[in-house]
């Protein structure tokens, strides 16, 4: 005999936040607008900005992970244009801070290598 009285009716799962999607797309607009400014910020070569820039590309990687996971929550099709477009400049970041960063750390390691041999020689 089955008692109906301790069958729990399962109620359907609140929808997500909408908040979530805005602070997706304001951490991936911060996340570009950083790395654009520590890549066009001077007509030289910083050395010393490739670090940051391969954070900047890290968490570049981390947002394309949260959008993709995001989708799955966000059913609606304007949700989903929403993330494609944060996930768009993640993956635009991401690719940017890579060449720039393949582009010049063999220059950047070889300076560093003759500023040493010129230190250790006087």
């Amino acid at each position: 005999m089955q008692s109906t009285g301790n069958k729990e009716q399962k109620k359907p799962a609140p929808p997500p936040k909408r908040s979530r999607l805005l602070i997706t797309a304001v951490i991936a607009l911060i996340t570009a607008g950083a790395s654009a400014w520590m890549m066009l910020r001077s007509a030289a070569i910083q050395c010393n900005s490739l670090a940051p820039l391969t954070v900047l590309a890290t968490l570049a990687a981390f947002l394309i992970s949260i959008c993709l996971r995001q989708m799955g929550r966000y059913p609606d099709r304007r949700s989903r244009l929403f993330l494609l477009g944060c996930l768009l400049i993640a993956a635009a970041t991401l690719f940017a801070d890579f060449r720039f960063v393949r582009r010049y750390r063999d220059f950047c390691d070889s300076l560093q290598q003759e500023m040493r041999q010129s230190a250790l020689t006087r």
